[in-house]
Parts: C-alpha cells; sequence; structure tokens
C-alpha cells in the first residue's frame, strides 16, 4: 500500500480493533483510548506527508494542499477526541458506538479530501453523511436529538439524490466520472456546446453541496440540527463535514473548470452574497448561542465562495497561488477558531441561551477571555487569527477586481460584528449571580490557555503559519 494512503489505512484498522473491543467487552475507557492511538497515528502520519511530492491516480490525487488540510482536520479530531471522555461519561448512553461513527465519519472526511473522482468523492460522502445521521441522533433520551437526526437525514438523502443526478448528467455528456472531465479542452475534444447537459450536471451538484454547507437558499433546518444534536456531534458537523465539502467543491472548480461556465458564475455569485448577508442578518435575531454559530457559518462560508470567483482568473493582478494561500488560511482560521468555540461551550453549563452567561467575566475569567477571543477572531478583530484570515481574502478579491460581492462582504462583516461583540458585552455585564458556575480542573485551564495563545499567537505572528502555506500552495 502507498504511504499516501497511510492514514485512511490507520483510520480503517483502528475501526476494526475498535469493533472488535467492543463485541468482547465494552468498555468506555477503551474505546476512547483505541480511538485516541488511531486519530494520533493517522495524524503523525498525515503530517510527514506535507513534504511529499504530489501525485495522482484514478480515483485519488495527493497533494501538500491535501496533506495540509488533512492534517489541520486531524489535528482537530485528535483535540475535540481529548475532551469527549468527560464529556461523554456524564450522558445515560452507551458510549463505545460514538467513538465508532466518530472514526467512520473522519474516515469519510480523510477520503473526500483527496478525491478527484466522482465514485470516490459519492461513497465517501456516503459514508461521512450516514455516520453524521447516527451521531446527531446518538442520545436517546432527547427528542430534539431526534428530531434533528431525521431532519439531517432527509437533507442529506435530498443532497445526496441531487448529487447523483448531477454525476449521472456529467457522465452521459462526457462518458467520464473524473472532475476534470467537464473542463474546456475535454469538451471541446467532445464537440459539446456550453449549453450542454454538463451544466445541468454541475447546477445539480452545486446545489447538493450547498445543501452540505448550508448556504443560502438550503440552509433549510441547519439551525434546529446545530442545537439538538449532541454538542460534540455539532461541533464535528460544523467542522469536518463542512471542510470536506468546501474542498470537494474548490477542486471541482481547479480540476473541473467550472469557472469557464457562465452560468456557474453568476449562481456562485448569487449565492455568496445571500449567504454573506442572509446568515448574518439570521444570526442577529438569535438569542441561542448554538443558533447564532450555525446562521454565521452560513455567511463565512459565504464569504469563502469569493475566493471560487476567482479561479483561473486571467487579471494580471491576480497570483493564483495568492489566491489559494487565503483561500485556505481564511478556511483553517474559521475551523481553528469553531474548534475552539466548540470546545469552550463544552465545558460550560447550560449554555442554550447568552444570556446564561451574564457576569462570566466575574465569575470565570479565564473563560470568559478565552470565549471573548474566539469571538473576536469570528468577527474578524485585528490581533486574530480571524483577522488575518479575512485581511488575506480581501486583499485577494481586491487583487481579482471583484467589487461587487467584497463590497457585500464588508457590509456583512459590518453586521456580524454586533451578535458577535453583544455576546461578549453579555459577559461583560455585572450580575449577582451568573448562570453558568463552575470550577475548572487543569485539563479545562490548560485547553482555555492553548485556544487563547493559538489565536492570538497566529493572528499577531501570521508570519510562519502563512510561510508553510505558501510552500504547498506555490
Amino acid at each position: 500500500m502507498s504511504s499516501y494512503y497511510l492514514p485512511a489505512g490507520i483510520l480503517l484498522s483502528t475501526i476494526l480493533i475498535l469493533l472488535l473491543s467492543i463485541a468482547l467487552k465494552r468498555s468506555h475507557i477503551h474505546a476512547f483510548l483505541i480511538t485516541g492511538v488511531g486519530l494520533i497515528g493517522a495524524c503523525l502520519v498525515q503530517v510527514s506527508l506535507i513534504t511529499a511530492p504530489a501525485t495522482s491516480e484514478l480515483l485519488f490525487i495527493f497533494t501538500p494542499v491535501n496533506a495540509l488540510v488533512s492534517a489541520v482536520l486531524l489535528v482537530i479530531l485528535v483535540f475535540l477526541w481529548s475532551q469527549l471522555y468527560h464529556w461523554l461519561d456524564k450522558s445515560d448512553n452507551t458510549n463505545e458506538e460514538y467513538y465508532l461513527l466518530l472514526l467512520t465519519a473522519s474516515l469519510g472526511a480523510v477520503s473526500m479530501i483527496a478525491s478527484q473522482h466522482f465514485a470516490s468523492f459519492f461513497l465517501a460522502l456516503e459514508l461521512m453523511s450516514l455516520s453524521f445521521v447516527g451521531l446527531i441522533a446518538y442520545s436517546n433520551h432527547n427528542r430534539n436529538s431526534q428530531e434533528a437526526g431525521i431532519k439531517y437525514l432527509v437533507l442529506s438523502a435530498g443532497a445526496s439524490a441531487l448529487i447523483l443526478m448531477g454525476i449521472a448528467l456529467i457522465y452521459l455528456q462526457t462518458g467520464s466520472l473524473t472532475f476534470d472531465a467537464v473542463s474546456t479542452s475535454k469538451l471541446q475534444h467532445l464537440g459539446s456546446s456550453p449549453l450542454s447537459l454538463t451544466t445541468s450536471g454541475m447546477i445539480f451538484i452545486l446545489t447538493g453541496l450547498c445543501f452540505k454547507l448550508s448556504l443560502v437558499p438550503c440552509h433549510l433546518w441547519v439551525a434546529d440540527i446545530f442545537e439538538g444534536a449532541p454538542l460534540p456531534t455539532t461541533a464535528l458537523l460544523a467542522i469536518v463535514s463542512k471542510l470536506a465539502a468546501f474542498i470537494v467543491l474548490w477542486r471541482m472548480f481547479s480540476y473541473g473548470e467550472w469557472q469557464t461556465d457562465s452560468a456557474i458564475l453568476d449562481v456562485i455569485t448569487l449565492v455568496a452574497v445571500a449567504s454573506m448577508l442572509i446568515g448574518n442578518l439570521l444570526a442577529l435575531q438569535q438569542d441561542r448561542l448554538l443558533r447564532i454559530l450555525a446562521f454565521s457559518s452560513i455567511s463565512h462560508f459565504g464569504y469563502l465562495l469569493i475566493m471560487l470567483l476567482l479561479e483561473g482568473n486571467t487579471n494580471l493582478l491576480n497570483d493564483m497561488g495568492f489566491n489559494l494561500e487565503a483561500m485556505i488560511f481564511y478556511l483553517l482560521a474559521y475551523m481553528l477558531t469553531l474548534t475552539g468555540t466548540f470546545s469552550v461551550l463544552m465545558q460550560l453549563e447550560n449554555n442554550t441561551s447568552i444570556q446564561q452567561l451574564s457576569g462570566l467575566f466575574w465569575r470565570q475569567p479565564l473563560q470568559a477571555t478565552c470565549l471573548s477571543v474566539l469571538m473576536l477572531s469570528l468577527a474578524g478583530i485585528p490581533l486574530t487569527i480571524g483577522f488575518m484570515g479575512k485581511f488575506y481574502l480581501v486583499a485577494a478579491a481586491i487583487s481579482g477586481q471583484l467589487w461587487w460581492p467584497m463590497s457585500f462582504l464588508v457590509i456583512a462583516s459590518v453586521i456580524g460584528l454586533y451578535f458577535y461583540l453583544r455576546i461578549i458585552m453579555i459577559m461583560l455585564a455585572k450580575a449577582e449571580r451568573s448562570s453558568v458556575s463552575l470550577k475548572l480542573d487543569m485539563r479545562q485551564s490548560v485547553t482555555s490557555w492553548v485556544i487563547i495563545v493559538t489565536v492570538i499567537g497566529i493572528g499577531t505572528f501570521p508570519s510562519v503559519f502563512a510561510d508553510m502555506l505558501r510552500a504547498v500552495t506555490h
């Protein structure tokens, strides 16, 4: 087996070992340790592959960019895994199967990131999506969790049907299932007109991925799913699923040259603008943290869609290497910030409403500071990783002269400032008694400090992270 397949192979081996362990003897601590060993092993191997030369096979493509994104994804999974034991130990459900579903979802996401063929992409997507159905509906005693699981199943089935229809139309037109089957050179060789079945197929696939990314107008039930699912599942859904789906969408634009189709560009532009504005406007009306994060995620991926408009941009001022660097920087910056946010929420109790955080600064200054830093990063305030990500995004949009989408990005960012800063002001308010009151242990304190140092450290000294991105994207 090629070394490029080792991370996926380690995850698959861990799944089989965990299945055998559960069959022989149920033990939460054993399942936790087996999962951790597998995730850490896959992560270490994936990090070593960042400097490996790029190679392409029929179903998968392995590049430094893929390796970096997969490595960051596995680092995030290890970080979330380290907090799972204490969170799941409080629940009344059996916990071993949760780790099994976590590993299968991780295997699906890693496979999606490396896919360059519709067959491998669809199989990996279904593996990940079906795992999330179980993860979302995992709580037997929570009706909201069961309802969220059914809603996600309906949305996932609809998205898969749309994607499968799109794949069928592209195969009918081109006779190939590779992502680059709809590239301009291959279509010209086939004598296909611009208004062919491929455009319809691309729109079907794009719509299905919009459901996976919860982009407008495919954002139905996203807040209900975020709020109803167990909190660790919500974190995995917001990070793992969306990261993998966006990378696949970018590869379709990059390798399939979707940007050469004016109809696709018009659709992407409208979806990006609508997602930026509507996502922030919906978040503006919410009083619950998870619903705010759900709707704000719509706007953040709306920002990222702008980068797809720069694919193939022939403007002399536009550097394609810088565009890719900006996209990856913003995507990873958002994912790291979101990981920190969910980590803090997992430490807090009764965190359904932001009003319950009133006076948190005076009760738990470390956690309040950590959550404030994360909110500032999501808002794009200077000296945070989120600001550097947005700076890269705006710089790339200016170099590509995307004035119209960028103007909506600025407007949406200003709207987003309100609800992020509102959370901080509520925590600063002096209350006689905070609804959130708990004593931090050493593990939670270390986690909070790691989050603060990471968000502010990369935001203040971004050159190390930027240089690494530049090395793999140029």
